[in-house]
């Protein structure tokens, strides 16, 4: 997801395993009243009672005994399927409007847990399924939603791989669709598609979407196969600057109407199609599996279509922006609390792309894209907490990375530290003392390899000296020599740590 702006489940929604969704709607001519239809499958029910999130709908019918208290449906099922016939105007999650270009239209926005307000589901991404729409819409209009279209069905859409409530759309309205280049696996053919308004079907095609595939075949080669059917990038309505929906991603309309939206996006948004739709957090604090990874790859993948310049600049702007943020006292897995949009901040978009780019120097290029690939192997169609990853990220790499983990995402803040330096010109020797001078609350840092530069007076010949000293505690004093009088001293010159530093001789 990404951000245009700078109830929690219930024990009992976690005993079951929902194994489909089928929706059938009916969109309205005017007005914003929804009727629908839910056939839901499941198994692993434990009891009797199957409860499902809906807010602030009425219910028509149920096919087993039920009660509704306008925010949980509970079922009593002797069977291993339900079906459920509603109406309402949905309070949120379905947004039926008039769009930037004063033209109806409707856009599910489901993140963090809003689904619920349109469709009966276990709104929580713990659980994941398929799913199928099937949609009445207004005349005139075309519908997108999750999955490929069924078969001579222009408005049914069947998404087999499971995924989270949080992704399950549907987009309805007057739309231009281009096709693009499509990929291409053998005898399967996955579909590339960008829907616009057609106000602004030149600008997407020729500029944030020039490289759609390109795009994603560069996510291919580095993690896996692209794991649905079709992928559309479609211009909605949303709160979010981009919507990671699954196979069906939603990006505002207003940076199209200005001519501000740029291909950045239209990476970040297609990464998460791996990391955060396939691969899903089992749980929000750690979100960062989500968002950090969507934020790192949009400049991996920028690097490997437009030159190395894009990782280095964004890193550098990623680190400036964490910096400057307000929740560096907090730590990136945040159990102080349960509201996902609390969760939502610089610590799992710009630092956690910071971790990924300090693991990646940790344990070698080698080690690191074969860890992500093997990570996106085994959870893909399921959910993962950290540990999970780090518990491959280990065997990828053969090294024990608890202290990585534990300091990058259970503690708070990162290293500042200061440097004091002295020059013996008889014994040619540099002295350096390393002091972690962060809030003791952060904690202390272990940076294994930090680099300290000495620069000389003729920059011309490259009179510059390196030495790495292992950081582990809260004082490090190191010495080597240095054959000229070094001028300045530098720590990591090339950035390689999420962390500041003051120098004085």
């Amino acid at each position: 997801m990404a951000v245009l702006l700078g109830g929690r489940l219930a024990a009992q929604q976690r005993s079951v395993d929902i194994e489909s969704y089928s929706f059938e709607l009916t969109l309205p001519d005017s007005g914003t009243l929804l009727n629908g239809t839910a056939h839901i499958r499941f198994k692993n029910l434990v009891g009797d009672t199957l409860w499902l999130d809906l807010v602030g709908m009425s219910i028509d019918q149920v096919s087993a005994p039920f009660s509704y208290d306008g925010r949980s449906l509970k079922i009593a099922v002797n069977a291993q399927s339900v079906s459920i016939t509603y109406h309402g105007v949905p309070q949120d999650g379905l947004i039926i409007q008039t769009n930037a270009r004063g033209q109806r239209s409707a856009f599910g926005d489901n993140w963090p847990e809003r689904a619920r307000f349109w469709l009966p589901t276990v709104d929580h991404p713990s659980d994941k399924a398929a799913v199928e729409f099937s949609v009445k819409a207004p005349a005139g209009w075309r519908v997108v939603a999750n999955g490929r279209p069924c078969v001579a069905v222009a408005t049914c859409f069947t998404e087999v791989r499971p995924i989270p409530a949080y992704t399950m759309v549907i987009g309805a309205g007057v739309f231009t669709v281009s096709q693009h280049r499509p990929i291409i696996h053998g005898r399967d053919t996955i579909p590339m598609e960008v829907w616009t308004y057609p106000e602004d079907s030149a600008f997407a095609d020729s500029g944030p979407f020039k490289n759609a595939t390109e795009i994603v075949e560069t996510l291919e080669r580095i993690v896996g196969p692209f794991p649905y059917e079709k992928l559309a990038h479609v211009e909605s309505s949303t709160r979010y600057g981009g919507m990671e929906n699954s196979s069906a991603i939603f990006y505002a309309e207003q940076p199209y109407v200005r001519r501000t939206m740029r291909e950045g996006v239209v990476r970040h948004e297609t990464a998460h199609q791996w990391f955060g739709d396939a691969v899903t957090e089992r749980d929000w604090h750690h979100l960062w599996l989500s968002e950090g990874f969507a934020s790192y790859f949009d400049l991996v993948v920028g690097a490997a279509l437009h030159g190395d310049s894009v990782l280095v600049s964004g890193m550098r702007g990623d680190a400036a922006e964490y910096f400057k943020s307000g929740v560096v006292n907090r730590a990136i897995i945040d159990t102080t609390t349960d509201d996902p949009n609390k969760l939502l901040n610089a610590n799992v978009y710009p630092k956690g792309a910071w971790v990924l780019h300090m693991l990646r120097e940790q344990i070698g290029d080698s080690a690191f894209f074969r860890g992500i690939r093997d990570y996106y192997h085994r959870y893909r169609d399921s959910t993962a907490l950290s540990e999970d990853f780090q518990q491959v990220m280990q065997q990828a790499s053969g090294q024990r990375l608890d202290w990585f983990f534990n300091q990058w995402l259970r503690q708070p803040g990162y290293p500042q530290l200061t440097c004091a330096w002295s020059y013996d010109r008889a014994t040619h020797a540099l002295t350096v003392h390393v002091h972690q001078a962060q809030p003791q609350a952060w904690g202390l840092f272990r940076l294994p390899a930090l680099v300290i530069e000495a620069s000389g007076p003729d920059q011309a010949t490259g009179s510059r000296v390196r030495q790495s000293v292992a950081v582990d505690g809260r004082d490090v004093t190191a010495r080597f020599t240095v054959p000229f009088a070094p001028t300045g001293v530098a720590l990591d010159p090339d950035g390689r740590f999420l962390m500041t530093s003051k120098v004085t001789h």
